[in-house]
């Protein structure tokens, strides 16, 4: 049984909330536009955050807010506190897809304590799928147990944000031999690749370059599934790096041995 119980209930809690401000405007264009980096962000992403810090101002005002539209800050308001617990926040992970009306989309909420993200929640409305786990907790989708399914890289479902994201950050070769070793591959990127590599539909999902807020909720959802989630050169996950999430033990090997080679 895990510890972190009450954490668990409210990340669900936040992320159905702002999963639902989102719903409430998905298909409905709400105002866009690009900020520094050119990624999108919508009047929804904005609502969404602004919804969750108010509630977290309530709920654990000790503690601290990093956002992906609004920065990291004390939970109740002023500077963040260093060492506290602090929950990470991405009201809209795909905002792209978002926009143009494809439902692959969630709002993450991650808690991270000592350095470790301990609970996690990716609640994918338009999907009416939502992913959970707290650390010793085990995963769940939709209060269902889920588990990574393991086998080998001849036999495996490879999903990723597709050639072009590849491209961009320099992981081209290393994708293509990943891809000609696969069984199948697919473009299904941001946090669906992850959450289904931990519910067993795919067995690696590799993204080129992940945000802090991109990565927290996942990452210990996939773990608790049974995976492994490192860089694409072994090392942990980090902010602003490549993300490599598989069913772990031999296959995880293989990977980063390809990734080493390429």
């Amino acid at each position: 049984m895990s510890g972190h119980a009450a954490d668990l209930a409210l990340a669900r809690e936040l992320a159905l909330l702002g999963g639902g401000i989102a719903l409430e405007r998905y298909r409905r264009h709400p105002p866009a536009t690009r900020k520094g980096d050119g990624s999108w962000v919508t009047e929804a992403d904005l609502a969404a955050e602004e919804a969750i810090r108010g509630r977290l101002a309530e709920a654990r005002p000790g503690h601290n807010v990093l956002g992906e539209e609004d920065g990291l800050h004390a939970a109740g308001g002023g500077a963040a506190a260093p060492g506290r617990p602090t929950w990470v926040v991405d009201p809209i992970d795909g905002t792209h897809s978002y926009m143009i009306g494809i439902p692959l989309w969630a709002t993450l909420v991650g808690l991270v304590v000592d350095g470790e993200v301990v609970v996690g929640v990716c609640h994918a409305p338009g999907l009416g799928e939502t992913y959970e786990a707290a650390a010793g907790g085990g995963a769940r989708m939709n209060d269902e147990p889920i588990a990574v399914r393991a086998t080998p890289l001849g036999e495996a479902m490879v999903v990723s944000g597709g050639l072009r994201s590849m491209q961009e950050f320099g992981l081209e070769p290393f994708y293509s031999e990943l891809s000609a070793a696969a069984w199948r591959v697919r473009g299904l990127g941001d946090f669906w690749g992850h959450m289904l590599v931990a519910r067993g539909a795919a067995q690696v999902m590799v993204d080129p370059i992940t945000r802090v807020w991109d990565i927290a909720a996942v990452e210990v959802i996939v773990r608790e599934a049974g995976g492994v989630i490192t860089q694409a050169d072994g090392s942990p996950v980090a902010d602003n790096r490549s993300c490599v999430s598989t069913c772990g033990g031999a296959l995880h090997a293989e990977i980063l041995a390809l990734a080493r080679a390429s």
